[in-house]
């Protein structure tokens, strides 16, 4: 199963597969308290694992093996050119790289990479994506885990599970091509970015191949903040009014929130396109808790220029009716890219 946990919950996926796709077979969604989880830090341990074992018993998913993401400053992703060695050769010499790139001491990190294929720049080398996380953020994560009774048998990165799941979806179509296609009239790039409580995941592919990744601090909290500051109100009666009286918002809270959150994406699309100038995005696919909020899509069209869609990686996953309530489940396949995106790692070949 794919477990995310956020600033603000606990969202719990179990897929199984069969000759007619992939079946949703356990779903839970468990909030935490404000604060027990601090920019992806767990402050709050009791509460994190309390809210796991609730999200385990209202799901009864079939296993206890846990697919995990961590996001955020803690996590360095890079991609880096080495020159042409099999995975075993890498491995052997992949903390050499690591201590080149990246900004912690190496027996204070875990490592890992992947290796994507010959380099655009130079064919006697090779892309690898490199991925370190402090030890001491996957080190908590794990602890929760344990509490609640659960296995870690596999820790991802947030921006990855997002690609597993979008995979998923027919908006979003991977090209079978292992190498780029050189003609910019010709490359299909798209942007995958899910909006969450106070944490942005960006991925940005070039024919299904990762161009750019980045996490940002800016989601519906701030909303909720605006809402919060703009209407006089607490937090707590924000949060409610966002979610169940949308249209009494103000307008001036809704034209901050998107004016910070236009800002934020044109921050990373600048810093995507310094390293690929040749090759814009020409696709938004949305996902995550704030892709829910009305007209979002048009609202980023018409600031950014850039046609976006919204994802729901539940639409093509099977949901039996005798079992769960279909349509509320698809309802919120938006804001379950990551721990779909999750427990798909149980199928990769």
């Amino acid at each position: 199963m794919g477990i995310d946990i956020s600033s603000t919950g606990i969202k719990l996926v179990e897929l199984s597969k069969s000759r007619s796709g992939y079946e949703l077979t356990a779903m839970a969604t468990v909030p935490l308290p404000r604060d027990a989880i601090v920019e992806n830090t767990i402050i709050d341990s009791t509460a994190v694992s309390n809210a796991l074992i609730e999200a385990v018993k209202i799901a009864k998913p079939s296993t206890n093996n846990v697919a995990l993401a961590v996001s955020g400053n803690a996590v360095i992703i890079k991609t880096i050119q080495v020159a042409s060695a099999t995975e075993l050769e890498l491995e052997a010499q992949i903390g050499y790289e690591a201590d080149q790139h990246v900004p912690y001491d190496v027996e204070d990190v875990f490592l890992d990479f992947h290796i994507q294929g010959i380099s655009a720049d130079d064919p006697e080398h090779m892309d690898v994506i490199l991925v370190a996380c402090k030890r001491e953020i996957v080190e908590d994560y794990q602890l929760v885990i344990n509490e609640a009774g659960l296995t870690t048998k596999c820790i991802d990165c947030g921006v990855f599970a997002l690609e597993n799941a979008a995979e998923l979806t027919d908006e979003h179509s991977v090209t079978e091509e292992s190498e780029y296609i050189f003609s910019e009239e010709e490359a299909e790039v798209n942007a995958l970015v899910n909006i969450g409580a106070n944490m942005m995941n960006i991925n940005v592919l070039i024919n299904g191949r990762m161009a750019f990744v980045r996490d940002q601090f800016y989601g519906g909290q701030n909303l909720t903040e605006e809402i919060q500051k703009a209407h006089g109100i607490s937090y707590h009666n924000a949060e409610q009014l966002k979610v169940d009286s949308f249209a009494s918002v103000q307008a001036d809270a809704l034209e901050h929130f998107y004016a910070g959150l236009t800002s934020e994406l044109v921050r990373s699309l600048d810093f995507y396109s310094a390293s690929q100038p040749d090759f814009p995005v020409r696709k938004l696919f949305l996902s995550g808790g704030c892709a829910l909020l009305p007209n979002i899509t048009t609202e980023l069209e018409q600031r950014l220029g850039i046609d976006t869609a919204i994802l729901n990686p539940l639409l093509n996953v099977n949901i039996s009716p005798k079992k769960f309530d279909v349509r509320k489940q698809r309802d919120l396949g938006t804001m379950m890219m990551v721990p779909v995106g999750l427990a798909l790692r149980k199928f990769d070949k």
